[in-house]
């Protein structure tokens, strides 16, 4: 039998969101609703309970191989998912376009989340170079929005080296440092790139033009997620399965990729709130036709709109996640597919960012024992058949259909 996996990013909410309700409960779901009447729920911590997951070690975790052992850093995630060339001895850095004002401070971490013209920064800042390490070499290359990825390749260099992004607004870009002796290295190296990188943005005449146009220019280059290649088992190896994924986030392909999942571009995916999620699932069901095991699909939007503070935004999108799976409803082989679908963490709307709060679950398919809840939201789920559970999604979704490998004799 065949599996899906679909995760929505920040899907968990809390009763601050609006009006006394998460967002998922504030959502019309009918859809949902009718596949949880049908399946089994439950209640997800990605990793483990009372930890706050990123979306890299919650993924890593979803997958069902421990963060403790094999996460190096996000950064790695972002530059082989889109496409970029890593190898070992590599450091990796997840970028943004940033915004800095005269004084030099963080205006704006995303630079309004640029939409257009990225192109031309990274043909800009392709003569990014090191004086004082001319033997590193320097790689960098957009992905979507602000996001971007920063390769630093040579002999003798470390990812213990802390963030140039600092987090906040209206403080000035952070200077990276480092304990040993190779992570020094790669900490200079990233100074001076950070350095000369404004010095490009700044006369670059796109952030010119977005200026008169009321804009904010992307004229900064923040870096974090420092990470070298990691050791990270294929899911044909642990698992005994071909697989794909479809997204359209770098970090979420980069993972999946690395775990061994063929990557597949579906079109109209942009990862924002706006993107044709319709096309994703539609893509998936011809993976599996084509014989893939499995199909990892992620939405990025509820995430976003969390991050943005705002509630209708992800209200709104859920809603079309909801219509989503009534195609998935009307089209997919229900007899000999098993479909899990959860959040990767919970992201309320007032705070903005994650936290540890358990994530809704719903498994349905042939093998799926049914439970008494009727609605998918956090609360209905609470009372699910699959209880309260840590991390481990995939391997538990692969068992209804028969796969994976068997422990013992």
């Amino acid at each position: 039998m065949k599996s899906v996996m679909i995760i929505a990013d920040g899907l968990g909410g809390r009763p601050t969101d609006w009006e006394g309700k998460t967002c998922l409960e504030a959502a019309d779901t009918p859809v949902l609703d009718e596949l949880a009447a049908r399946g089994a729920t439950g209640l997800m911590d990605s990793i483990g309970p009372g930890i706050s997951p990123g979306s890299d070690t919650a993924h890593l975790s979803l997958f069902g191989y421990d963060p403790y052992r094999y996460y190096t850093g996000r950064g790695v995630f972002e530059a082989a998912g889109i496409g970029m060339d890593v190898r070992s001895g590599d450091v990796c850095f997840r970028t943004n376009f940033a915004t800095v004002d005269e004084e030099g401070k963080i205006a704006d971490r995303r630079a309004g989340r640029i939409q257009q013209g990225q192109d031309r920064l990274q043909e800009a800042l392709a003569q990014l170079s090191s004086d004082k390490y001319p033997d590193v070499e320097v790689v960098f290359q957009t992905s979507t929005e602000h996001r971007g990825a920063l390769i630093l390749r040579g002999q003798g260099l470390g990812d213990d080296v802390s963030p140039t992004d600092p987090h906040e607004l209206d403080t000035p870009i952070a200077e990276s440092v480092a304990e040993d002796e190779k992570s020094r290295k790669t900490a200079e190296v990233l100074n001076e790139v950070t350095e000369k990188a404004r010095d490009i943005l700044r006369e670059e005449p796109l952030n010119v033009e977005r200026e008169e146009e009321g804009k904010l220019p992307a004229n900064a280059l923040l870096a974090r997620g420092a990470a070298s290649y990691p050791d990270l088992p294929d899911v044909g190896d642990k698992y005994g399965i071909t697989a794909s994924v479809v997204a359209a986030g770098a970090l979420y392909i980069g993972a999946a990729k690395i775990a061994g999942m063929e990557p597949k571009e579906a079109e109209g995916a942009t990862g924002t709130v706006d993107s044709k999620i319709i096309n994703k699932v539609k893509l998936a069901q011809e993976e599996l036709e084509r014989g893939k095991d499995l199909v990892f699909v992620h939405f990025k939007g509820t995430d976003n709109a969390s991050h943005d503070h705002d509630p209708q935004a992800k209200i709104k999108f859920i809603e079309k996640i909801d219509r989503t799976f009534a195609w998935l409803r009307d089209n997919l082989d229900w007899e000999e597919t098993h479909v899990g679908f959860a959040g990767d963490h919970t992201t309320p709307i007032r705070y903005g960012e994650h936290v540890a709060d358990p994530v809704p679950v719903l498994m349905n398919g042939p093998s799926v024992r049914r439970d008494r809840v009727e609605a998918f939201d956090e609360r209905s789920c609470g009372e699910g058949g699959l209880g309260r559970f840590s991390g481990n999604l995939l391997p538990i979704l692969l068992s209804y259909s028969n796969l994976g490998k068997k422990f013992g004799a």
